[in-house]
């Protein structure tokens, strides 16, 4: 077998045709971002893209060059929407009972038309609940992708997500309870997805696989998509796994804006980024308010970068000197110039953070945001805050804790090196290419 390489030499080398592959994405941006990243590098490397997902998310595909077919449901993007999505304790429940399982029709109808003249299906684990179907009963080659170490569900590390602590502390001292716990949690769950269950079966897949655990993951291809530093194998991680690291997406949204890129230069007092990033910015409460007087009340510059529907509602008007607020801001061009940053614990968001080698402060809401919080945590760089509406004296707290900690900013600094040297991205592609070789 010769050795993959980049770009279009890889299809001349292995003797791959020009291929056209499907993702099929849902969620956030968080969600979709890996995916336009894979998508722009196959695309370099000769091959058809097209990427299947909501309608909210056409417009950024299509600005990326690749090309967009509609997979429902769609959201409904108001904040009572994205308040019942972002819950801490029914987030879950709301997302797979309310919103994608009774949508899996017409999921799997768009799915399996989007795929009709494609050669692989790559889905995201969780989230894309119409793609383990599609490919079953049309039986195109189909790689499944992994986010968040989360995702895996193993039985031999700490489950962080259970919502009591006693029982989270049990299960990761023992895989055995852990796994007793995770099996009644799946016949729980298996209610919420009923709908999908029963086309499953009238589409005529036999086989029993819960669709938020095993049945997730690919027996050809899973792609753990997330850095080795947040999680490594495991013992009870698929065989088909192979873990790329994390596939981040550098959009083209042009040069810095003048007035934000004079504000960041500024280097009289330190600079503190508080974000929540696009899916919990639109249920950010009193957040940005809380720390915006945080930060001014130990005399640190803040730069909150919201994106929600509605977070700018509790702010003053105009903000005070040594503040600034921007919609969307790609957070390599603004990370690297904080003192620390305060964010959600979304998977993206944590490792540009990580990137950045800035120590964190991380206040998570929901679904995988607690399990990345912890790992960060563990890793000697972030402090979290479990209580997702905190109030300015957590936050000042933790902004104080943070200033004075030598050692975690000196850890974050080593870890900032190290994750600059990972290459998700064409880890990712080489492995999907490998298995475009014989589709």
């Amino acid at each position: 077998m010769v050795a993959l390489a980049c770009g279009k030499e890889t299809i001349m080398l292995l003797g791959i045709k020009q291929r056209h592959i499907v993702f099929a994405t849902a969620g956030s941006l968080g969600d979709l971002h890996p995916f336009l990243a894979l998508g722009l590098e196959l695309k370099q490397r000769g091959h058809r893209v097209t990427v299947a997902s909501s309608a909210i998310h056409q417009p950024i595909i299509l600005k990326a060059g690749l090309g967009f077919r509609h997979m429902r449901p769609d959201p409904d993007n108001t904040p009572a929407f994205h308040a019942r999505y972002m819950h801490p304790k029914t987030g879950g429940q709301f997302v797979y009972r309310d919103y994608l399982g009774p949508s899996i029709r017409t999921s799997y109808a768009d799915l399996a038309q989007a795929t009709q003249d494609a050669d692989m299906l790559v889905s995201q684990s969780l989230m894309a609940l119409a793609a383990p179907l599609v490919a079953a009963r049309i039986g195109i080659p189909w790689v499944s992708a992994v986010l968040q170490p989360m995702s895996f569900f193993s039985t031999h590390e700490r489950p962080h997500y259970l919502p009591f602590p006693w029982l989270s502390w049990l299960c990761g001292r023992s895989p055995q309870l852990h796994g007793k716990v995770i099996h009644s949690v799946k016949i729980h769950t298996a209610k919420w997805l009923r709908p999908v269950l029963e086309l499953k079966q009238e589409l005529g897949i036999v086989h029993h696989q819960h669709p938020m655990y095993e049945g997730q993951h690919s027996p050809l291809c899973v792609l753990a998509m997330f850095s080795p530093l947040l999680g490594g194998r495991q013992p009870d991680w698929p065989a088909s796994v192979v873990q790329t690291g994390t596939a981040l997406y550098l959009s083209d949204s042009g040069p810095v804006p003048a007035k934000l890129k004079q504000f960041l230069e500024q280097n009289s007092k330190p600079l503190v980024i508080f974000t929540l990033s696009s899916a919990a910015s639109n249920d950010a409460g009193d957040f940005y308010r809380d720390s915006l007087n945080a930060a001014a009340s130990l005399g640190l510059r803040a730069l909150l970068v919201m994106g929600g529907l509605a977070a700018s509602s509790a702010l003053p008007a105009p903000l005070p000197d040594g503040a600034f607020r921007i919609d969307y801001a790609a957070f390599e061009d603004v990370f690297p110039h904080a003192a620390m940053i305060v964010h959600s614990g979304g998977a993206a968001t944590s490792f540009k953070a990580l990137q950045s080698g800035k120590p964190q402060i991380v206040v998570p809401h929901a679904h995988d945001q607690l399990d990345n919080a912890m790992r960060l945590s563990l890793l000697g760089v972030a402090i979290v805050i479990k209580k997702r509406r905190p109030g300015k004296r957590a936050l000042r707290k933790a902004l104080q804790t943070v200033l004075a900690n030598a050692d975690m900013q000196d850890k974050a600094v080593a870890l900032g090196l190290q994750t600059r040297q990972e290459n998700g991205v064409q880890q990712a592609c080489d492995a999907i290419e490998r298995h475009l070789v014989y589709a």
